[in-house]
């Protein structure tokens, strides 16, 4: 055998394990899939609609929120009340819910399926009063004031425990929490508040021991219902703004004069 067949079955030798090894590569590689996505819409928070019915135009706010179970929640208010939404559904941008309203205690739902883009949504919606057209924007988050001092009553097996929760707004928007108690030292963090929906975490340290609880619950005005979650399980809390009650209360009352000792009028002197 030559030298130029031994050095031409070498380098064959050489070459032809790396030829495998990037055929195998090839095969087993995946398109390498596009780093933009499409931002998926926005539909929790307040949003105002307007409809246009058969007989006449009508407005109202629908309020969408997620809760504990990532599950879509919602209300509709108008100038007769506030209904609570049922089956909603959102999906490729598109956005389903039933809206059931009573008149002289008979039930009428309403069916609304729409388009959500760009914080707005319109569509068709059929119901006993026939078919319309509907078209929404969406505000933002739910209308109200967090802040405050808040009593929170917190439920336990044997008894009830009161303490108080603060809430404040910093410079840059952020929400910041104190927590005052009886006992331990309390830290509150993750205060968020998002279209009617307060969550925040308090650790709480007694001695050497340390515990940690997150709060999720419900605020409609002045008032406040939600859930402590922990190892140790779930504890019902409900609470009442009272900022304003304290703030009548600091009021200085008005002042006072004291009056003066009760003595006897001098004598007058006889000339």
């Amino acid at each position: 055998m030559s030298k130029k067949t031994i050095a031409a079955i070498v380098a064959l030798a050489i070459v032809m394990p790396a030829a495998v090894v990037n055929a195998a590569e090839g095969a087993n590689s995946t398109p390498q899939q596009s780093s933009v996505q499409a931002s998926s819409p926005q539909v929790v928070g307040e949003w105002e609609f307007k409809s246009q019915m058969p007989a006449r135009a009508s407005t109202a706010t629908m309020t969408i929120k997620k809760n504990a179970e990532g599950k879509y929640e919602g209300t509709w208010s108008t100038q007769r009340g506030e209904s609570v939404l049922s089956d909603i559904t959102f999906e490729n941008g598109k956005m389903k819910f039933v809206q059931t309203s009573s008149f002289g205690g008979q039930e009428m739902k309403t069916t609304y399926e729409g388009t959500v883009a760009d914080g707005k949504i319109t569509g068709k919606a059929q119901g006993q009063w026939g078919d319309f057209t509907f078209e929404g924007t969406l505000g933002g988050e739910t209308k109200g004031d967090i802040t405050g001092e808040w009593q929170m009553n917190i439920t336990m097996p044997a008894r009830e425990i009161v303490e108080k929760l603060t809430i404040t707004k910093n410079a840059d928007g952020t929400l910041a929490g104190k927590w005052e108690a009886q006992r331990g030292e309390n830290t509150i963090s993750d205060v968020k508040f998002e279209a009617g929906k307060l969550t925040f975490t308090r650790t709480s340290k007694f001695g050497d021991r340390e515990f940690t609880m997150k709060f999720s619950g419900t605020v409609e005005g002045d008032n406040m219902k939600g859930v402590f979650s922990s190892e140790r399980g779930d504890r019902e809390a409900n609470a009442t703004r009272i900022t304003a009650a304290k703030a009548e209360e600091g009021k200085k009352p008005a002042e006072v004069k004291k009056a003066e000792p009760n003595t006897p009028a001098p004598e007058k002197k006889k000339p």
